[in-house]
């Protein structure tokens, strides 16, 4: 299998034509019919269903859509960090997957040093859970992870990030809740609420919230959950239901909402992780310095 034939197969997957895909690849309709049939061939199943202007991916397309995607962009960094080995300057792109957590303030803080010094490394943020942080990290697509504890975290070098995040929850402002300055868990245990991601299931022993909900655990009514403060904040203003999350994160700097901590005060740390074993580009180890320089000076 050839990296130009993943190519050929992701256009034709966002394109959803062939004729257009081959349109935007400067190739004859015919030849990439061609190579996708011989795709199909190679890989003993049928990735398309054919219909009168369209085609749509079949299960096993869509794995390969998945997969294709992830080969090509390591790829691409891979060729990008070999280019820019002879430069002068430090060039070249770093990935953070990140939980929206206070623990970035520290990151950030690294990041802007490092533009002023190094203005050609470009980094780039991915928000994720600690699931979806160490599927990036061991895949290679991210190469450092911004973590909220607990999660399990053996495959990686870990720093305590210093900054505490304080649970708590968002509530429309005109919401009784509103009225007091705290919400204790007897009042979380009467309403419907939004769970953001980043914390883990209620039934994970581990998990901080739990043990701060206590016999109420039970009682809460979790409608669903949400990976952003911003979306939590939109899900919040439009109904009755709460949202449990992190203060300070943004997203709901409005008249509408407003944000009441747990009452007794929960607080939970993050990590700055990085695969064990792992080799860095010039301008991930720069980052990964000033970062130790920060977190064991």
């Amino acid at each position: 299998m050839e990296l130009r034939t993943l190519r050929y197969f992701l256009a034709v997957a966002y394109e959803g034509n062939i004729s257009r895909a081959a349109e935007s690849l400067y190739i004859a309709q015919p030849s990439l019919s061609r190579q996708i049939q011989g795709l199909e061939k190679e890989l003993g199943c049928q990735l398309f269903i054919r219909k009168s202007h369209r085609v749509e991916l079949t299960p096993e397309g869509l794995e390969l859509r998945s997969r294709a995607t992830e080969v090509l962009e390591m790829v691409g960094r891979i060729e990008d960090e070999f280019a820019q080995r002879d430069a002068a300057a430090i060039v070249g792109d770093v990935h953070i997957v990140a939980a929206e957590t206070a623990g970035m303030r520290l990151v950030a803080r690294v990041i802007a040093d490092i533009h002023q010094a190094h203005p050609q490394i470009e980094f780039h943020l991915h928000t994720g859970d600690d699931l979806q942080a160490s599927d990036m990290l061991d895949k290679g697509l991210a190469d450092f992870a911004v973590i909220c504890q607990p999660a399990s975290l053996v495959n990686y070098h870990t720093r305590e990030l210093p900054d505490k995040d304080v649970w708590g929850v968002l509530m429309r402002a005109d919401d009784p809740l509103a009225e007091g300055e705290g919400v204790t868990p007897a009042q979380l245990a009467k309403r419907s609420a939004y769970f953001s991601c980043q914390q883990v299931s209620l039934s994970h022993e581990t998990n901080p919230l739990r043990n701060w909900l206590g016999h109420y655990r039970g009682r809460t009514k979790q409608v669903g959950t949400l990976d952003l403060v911003r979306n939590a904040g939109a899900m919040v203003a439009a109904g009755d239901a709460l949202a449990v999350t992190f203060q300070g994160i943004g997203g709901y700097d409005t008249d509408e909402l407003t944000f009441r901590p747990f009452e007794p005060r929960l607080e939970t740390g993050s990590v700055f992780a990085w695969k064990r074993h792992r080799t860095f580009s010039e301008a991930s180890r720069v980052f990964l310095d000033a970062m130790r320089a920060q977190l064991e000076g």
